[in-house]
C-alpha cells in the first residue's frame, strides 16, 4: 500500500468524525430550540399505573389538570388549582425518603419485589 492511499483513508476518517461531530452539535441546538418553544405545556408529575397507562399533573397555559394517559386515549380527570398542586408537590417532597442498600440487601429486596409482582400477575 502506498502513502497516497493511506493518506486518503486517514483523511476519510477525519472527515467522517467531523461530520458526526457537526451533526451532534446541530441536533443538540435544534433540541434546545424545540424545548424553548414548548413552554405552554409542562408535565410536573407522572405516576405509572401499569405498562399502558399513567396519571399526570399537567400545566397547560397556566391551568393545572390531573390527566389520565393510556395507549388509546387521554382524559382530563380533574382541574386543579395552583394551591392544590403546590400542596401536593410539597407533601410529596416531605414524604420522600432516601433508602440505600448494601450488597446482598439489594439482591434480597429486588427478589422480594419480583415475587410480589409475580403474585400480582397470577391474581390478575
Amino acid at each position: 500500500m502506498d502513502y497516497n492511499s493511506f493518506f486518503n483513508i486517514i483523511q476519510t476518517i477525519f472527515v467522517l468524525i467531523a461530520v458526526i461531530a457537526l451533526a451532534n452539535i446541530l441536533l443538540k441546538s435544534l433540541s434546545k430550540q424545540i424545548n424553548k418553544r414548548n413552554t405552554l405545556i409542562k408535565i410536573h408529575e407522572r405516576v405509572s399505573v401499569n405498562n399502558n397507562s399513567s396519571l399526570n399533573i399537567v400545566e397547560i397555559c397556566g391551568q393545572y389538570y390531573l390527566m389520565s394517559f393510556t395507549s388509546s386515549e387521554n382524559k382530563i380527570l380533574k382541574e386543579l388549582s395552583e394551591e392544590e398542586v403546590i400542596a401536593l408537590i410539597h407533601k410529596n417532597q416531605n414524604n420522600c425518603t432516601q433508602v440505600s442498600f448494601k450488597g446482598d440487601e439489594l439482591k434480597r429486596v429486588k427478589e422480594k419485589v419480583q415475587n410480589v409482582l409475580r403474585m400480582r400477575k397470577k391474581i390478575d
